[in-house]
C-alpha cells in the first residue's frame, strides 16, 4: 500500500509521490493512475506487493479477518492489474510485477487463507500471462520464499506455524534485486531463492507427496523456526 504520510525513519527522494489508498477499490485505483499520469506522463511498471498475513487455525479465524486477507492480498491485485493494464494498452508499454510466495506453490497449513490468496495469485499472473502473449505490456509473478520482515516475525510467533521456514529468510533487499532484474529481463515467474524452486515444484505437481512428507518438513522448518526465534532474539538484546 501507499500512504500520504511516512515513518520517521524513512527518507524520501522528491520525486517519489506518496498516496493513501485502498486498493481494494476500484475507484482508488483510478484516482492513483489518474494521479501517475498527470504527474508523470507514463507508467513504466506496476508492482503489487500489498499483503497482510493472519496466522492460526483457519476454524478459530473470523470472517472479518477472512475477508481483510482477501482483500488486501488477492481483490487489490486483480483491481489493481485490470485498471493498470488499461492504461499501459493506451500507451503500448508497461510491465506488471505480481509479488506471490512460496505459499502459493506449497501449502501453508495455519496461514490457509494467506496461501490460499497467493495460489490465487499465481494461477491469475500465469492466466493473464497467457492473453498478454502477444501484448506490448508484459506480467511476471515473483514468488519469495520467506522474507526477513515483520510478517515473518508474526508467523513465527504462532507455534503450529514451521512451512515458511523451510529455507533461511531472504534479505528484502534480494527481493527487491530479483523485481528490478524481472523487469529488466522479463521472465514469467521467479522463485526465491533458486533451491526452492525445484522443490516447490514438485510438491505442486504432486500434491500427494507433499502429503506424504509433510511431517519431515515440518520437522526441518521447526528447527530453522527455533533458530530464527533464538537470532531475533540475540539482535533484540544487542539494541
Amino acid at each position: 500500500a501507499v500512504y500520504n504520510q511516512t515513518h520517521p525513519d524513512f527518507k524520501v527522494d522528491r520525486n517519489i509521490s506518496l498516496i493513501k489508498a485502498d486498493l481494494s477499490k476500484s475507484e482508488e485505483w483510478e484516482r492513483v493512475l489518474d494521479f501517475v499520469s498527470q504527474k508523470y506522463g507514463k507508467l513504466d511498471a506496476l508492482i503489487n506487493c500489498a499483503g497482510i498475513l493472519i496466522p492460526g487455525d483457519f476454524l478459530n479465524q473470523s470472517e472479518k479477518q477472512i475477508t481483510k486477507m482477501i482483500n488486501t492480498n488477492f481483490t487489490s491485485t486483480i483491481i489493481g492489474t485490470q485498471k493498470t493494464l488499461q492504461l499501459m494498452k493506451r500507451q503500448k508499454f508497461g510491465h506488471i510485477i505480481n509479488i506471490g510466495s512460496i505459499g502459493g506453490i506449497i501449502p501453508m497449513p495455519y496461514s490457509t487463507v494467506y496461501s490460499t490468496t497467493k495460489f490465487a495469485i499465481r494461477g491469475f499472473t500465469h492466466s493473464l500471462s497467457q492473453e498478454l502473449k502477444s501484448s506490448d505490456v508484459k506480467i511476471s509473478l515473483v514468488s519469495p520464499g520467506p522474507v526477513n520482515t515483520k510478517m515473518l516475525l508474526l508467523e513465527a510467533d504462532h507455534y503450529k506455524t514451521s512451512i515458511a521456514f523451510l529455507n533461511k529468510a531472504l534479505k528484502p533487499e534480494k527481493v527487491a534485486d530479483s523485481i528490478i532484474k524481472i523487469i529488466n529481463k522479463p521472465k514469467t515467474e521467479v522463485i526465491l531463492p533458486s533451491t526452492l524452486s525445484f522443490t516447490s515444484r514438485v510438491f505442486f505437481v504432486f500434491p500427494e507427496f507433499f502429503s506424504m512428507v509433510y511431517k519431515f518438513i515440518e520437522k526441518i522448518g521447526s528447527w530453522r523456526k527455533k533458530f530464527y526465534l533464538k537470532k531475533q532474539f540475540d539482535l533484540s538484546l544487542q539494541k
